[in-house]
């Protein structure tokens, strides 16, 4: 495995530099990654200027985005993105991608068909660039070789703001990509989706660069169509133009999903600062009555409010525990960890090793930031589980402070 390092200095900027010629020699990109609001936003927003400057992009999305991310699939269908769904997909562009860029991506085991990947373009030698903010717990580099653009930042749509910065400098004909809306929402999103809309945020002075000039950007150029010769104008509802508006779209919950997040926070175990909630088949059985299955796009759009909300109703560490499939597709058990907005005394990576102790022999893989980490284990017996896992939560509640 190739552990990955933030990179700076020189190396920092001639890596930038490698991957702004290789994508102004290319035509034909294909993006994955693990599947967040920053990943897609990351892949979303440097596609778009890939379009602009007459270039092919596809998207790896499986499974499609949740409903408070479907802006982000109406702009790839009208920008003539392609969205790969299956595995047959994928391996019909064998002959025709030059570059396959990796987004927002700890490691190899979070990209959907990843051994689809290797073995048509990777061991083909089609270049990779990867872009990703991970470090520590497992967080590897997908290939041993490409060009790597890792470093501390509170997204990956940071790196590539920074990316299309030094694009636009390098091909000044190109239309800047500041002033196209839908890359500045996609940034957006990216931003406000790993910063908990803004209240986890790891570097304020980025944060704050990054979010005044996108901001500033997408209400300068957001138009209004007014009603003429029988066609109905844009209202304040149609469109974004302040990052307010994407934050509140992102954290909308339905009147049911409202409902559900409010049974579920009355079924968090708290102790000493440390709050989990179990989610796993036989605990789903006793409320499926007013919750949808975990697996449903329902159940992914409210997991990010939820994985926010138990540790602020605990003060520390929240751990949500559920059933679900792996990128591979494997059945597998998510251990997902928050820290509270107020509280930064434990880095939740620190709980990997843990982890692999605890479930020797079931570990999958994981990783994260200091604030937020994911794990998954193979699927077991559920008393098993969690017998292995108070291993673990003894091990966080003696860290906390």
């Amino acid at each position: 495995m190739f552990r990955k390092q933030p990179i700076v200095g020189e190396i920092w900027a001639d890596n930038i530099e490698r991957a702004v010629s290789l994508i102004g020699e290319k035509e034909n990109f294909l993006f994955c990654g693990d599947i967040d609001p920053d990943s897609v936003g990351s892949m979303v927003s440097l596609a778009l200027f890939l379009r602009l400057m007459d270039k092919q992009a596809s998207i790896i999305l499986p499974n499609g985005l949740s409903e408070n991310l479907n802006y982000l699939t109406s702009i790839l269908n009208h920008n003539s993105i392609r969205i790969l769904n299956t595995e047959h997909e994928i391996r019909d562009l064998r002959n025709s991608i030059e570059v396959v860029i990796v987004c927002d991506t700890a490691n190899a085991k979070l990209i959907p068909f990843c051994s689809t990947l290797l073995e048509e373009f990777v061991e083909k030698s089609v270049q990779v660039i990867e872009v990703d903010h991970h470090f520590g717990a497992d967080s590897d580099a997908v290939t041993e070789g490409g060009i790597k653009l890792f470093r501390e930042a509170n997204a990956t749509t940071e790196i590539i703001g920074e990316l299309l910065q030094n694009l636009a400098r390098k091909f000044p004909e190109t239309i800047d990509p500041f002033s196209q809306r839908n890359i500045l929402i996609g940034l957006i999103t990216g931003l406000l989706g790993d910063t908990a809309s803004g209240k986890a945020i790891l570097f304020k002075k980025d944060f704050d660069y990054w979010m005044k000039k996108l901001g500033g950007r997408l209400t300068e150029n957001t138009r209004w169509r007014k009603t003429k010769n029988g066609r109905l104008g844009d209202s304040k509802n149609s469109k974004f133009e302040t990052p307010e508006q994407i934050r509140e779209y992102l954290d909308c919950l339905t009147i049911q999903q409202e409902e559900y997040l409010a049974v579920l926070t009355g079924r968090i175990d708290r102790q000493d600062g440390l709050g989990f909630l179990n989610l796993m088949n036989s605990a789903y059985k006793e409320i499926e009555n007013i919750c949808k299955p975990n697996d449903s796009d329902w159940f992914a759009d409210i997991l990010g409010v939820l994985l926010n909300h138990v540790p602020e109703e605990t003060g520390k560490v929240g751990v949500v525990c559920y059933n679900g499939k792996n990128a591979e597709g494997k059945d597998c058990i998510f251990i997902k960890l928050r820290r509270s907005t107020e509280y930064d005394g434990f880095d939740l990576r620190q709980v990997e090793d843990p982890i692999k102790r605890a479930f020797d022999g079931y570990y999958m893989g994981g990783g994260g930031h200091s604030g937020a980490a994911s794990f998954r284990v193979a699927s077991h017996d559920e008393k098993e589980f969690f017998l292995r896992f108070q291993l673990v939560a003894d091990f966080i509640r003696s860290s906390v402070k």
